[in-house]
């Protein structure tokens, strides 16, 4: 027998086509798992852990006032005090959901789209620079990504045909996913959108169908209740680190380096990689007329109206759109590109993919073990330790220093032009008068970019002391006197 029909005949076993998906999954969870081992933090996530030491209560409150919900915080917070208040436990909780989101494409997708859209699922999630990005940070979107594919495979289903299991886990999920993130709310409502046009235009059992959609919706909303005047008064609030002087370009550039390159060092040609794969993809979608064509369509739909939204309200109004906030969407565009690649004849162009794929995919774990493993974190510990005391005080500059203080609390600190409200970090306050220095009995410190310096915001005199390199940024550390 040919090697070829040996692996033929290999592939075509339902035991073995398992093995293979789990093992896919294995080396990509063991791929990741280091990322997750670290203690090294940059702002929003920072602020993630800032948050998490809070009481539930307070975590709702902060929430109210910035421009995300609270489930996510509540969730990881019990991560964290499961890991003995350590780092590493917000990390493995959004490892944690990546797992939950890789098992769905193992066992219930692939008994729904069959073993090749499986392993190209999962092969392509593990490669998606998005997923790669997110797969460990300690922020809401690998859960987002998790819970809303789940909500779109539910409704896939509810569509085909009505369970009252499935109406069930799909109701949890939707909740779930609403409060997780208020574009990923965005997205479930449009689930319920193409759920409600599908069963109005099915006739079988369709009185029974909208009844049921009707009530689920109702409680989904009711339960999304609480929190909808606080997502009123979000929209219009700054998402922050966006400019508001960017055009609709800024943000669509934005999606795309968020979705098919390295943050760290947005490459064109990562992005034109994969632009070209999608492509293709549908290309060969359209040609081979594929059954999945109307559910594809659906995504770009979604995933168009929902970017236009974001970017409308941050062009006319305040910024509240980031790329990483439709980033919940990323399995749908892989859902496309699976289903083109499922209709093509020829192997090798499916080989080829994957290694279109694998380049970008590599350069983003490249950048990410390289900075998950930098030391810069360690040098500023070890200078604070030797030289703070417990009379000294630090003034932040700017709010993307500020998140030094949840690796070292122990003093006293200020932070320049960050509201009270919005502002998670324990023991400090907002500076806005001089005279709150002058209680401060030791030192007081300042910690900024290095490309800037106390002249920037105050007056006084000061002298560098030290200066460190962190993640994306270096720092320099002075004391500063005489403030006038």
């Amino acid at each position: 027998m040919k090697l070829t029909e040996k692996l033929k005949s290999f592939v075509r076993d339902e035991k073995k086509q398992n093995i293979i998906l789990y093992v896919c999954v294995a080396v990509i969870m063991l791929l990741w798992l280091p990322l997750a081992l670290t203690k090294n933090l940059a702002y929003d996530q920072g602020y993630t852990l800032a948050m998490v030491r809070h009481s539930f209560g307070d975590i709702i409150k902060l929430c109210s006032n910035d421009v995300h919900s609270p489930l996510y915080y509540f969730i990881t917070k019990i991560f964290y005090h499961a890991f003995f208040n350590h780092i590493i436990g917000t990390k493995i909780c959004s490892l944690v959901f990546m797992g939950i989101y890789f098992w769905m494409l193992a066992v219930p997708f692939k008994k729904e789209f069959g073993f090749r859209m499986s392993l190209t699922m999962i092969i392509l999630s593990g490669l998606l620079p998005t997923f790669l990005t997110h797969n460990t940070e300690p922020r809401m979107y690998a859960m987002a990504i998790t819970s809303f594919s789940i909500v779109c495979f539910l409704g896939y289903k509810l569509a085909k045909e009505f369970k009252v299991s499935l109406a069930i886990w799909f109701f949890i999920a939707s909740v779930f996913s609403t409060y997780i993130h208020t574009y990923t709310m965005l997205c479930t409502v449009f689930i319920y959108l193409f759920l409600a046009i599908a069963i109005i235009m099915n006739k079988e059992d369709r009185k029974r169908k909208i009844t049921w959609f009707l009530v689920n919706a109702l409680v989904v909303s009711l339960c999304y209740l609480p929190w909808l005047f606080s997502l009123v008064s979000q929209f219009g609030k700054k998402a922050e680190g966006v400019n508001t002087e960017f055009d609709s370009m800024y943000f669509v550039k934005d999606i795309l380096y968020e979705f098919f390159s390295s943050i760290t060092y947005p490459k064109d040609w990562q992005v034109w990689l994969w632009l070209a794969i999608i492509f293709i993809s549908l290309v060969f979608l359209i040609v081979y007329k594929s059954k999945y064509r109307k559910y594809v369509s659906l995504t770009f739909i979604m995933f168009f109206a929902v970017s236009f939204i974001g970017i409308f309200l941050s062009v006319k109004n305040l910024p509240c759109f980031l790329g990483r906030y439709v980033s919940c969407i990323a399995p749908l565009i892989l859902f496309a590109i699976a289903a083109g690649l499922n209709e093509m004849k020829m192997k090798i162009l499916y080989v080829v993919f994957f290694l279109m794929a694998f380049v970008p995919g590599a350069l983003v774990y490249r950048d990410r073990v390289r900075y998950e493993y930098e030391k810069g974190i360690d040098d500023y510990l070890a200078y604070a330790e030797s030289n703070f005391t417990e009379d000294d005080a630090i003034v932040y500059a700017d709010l993307h220093n500020d998140y030094l203080t949840v690796y070292y609390n122990e003093n006293y600190s200020y932070i320049f032009g960050f509201k009270d409200e919005f502002n998670p970090f324990d023991n400090d306050e907002t500076l806005t008068q001089k005279e709150q220095l002058d209680k401060v009995k030791g030192n007081v410190y300042l910690i900024c970019f290095d490309n800037k310096n106390p002249d920037w915001f105050l007056k006084c005199e000061y002298e560098k002391k030290y200066g460190f390199h962190f993640l994306y940024y270096d720092f320099s550390i002075y004391r500063i006197y005489n403030v006038q």
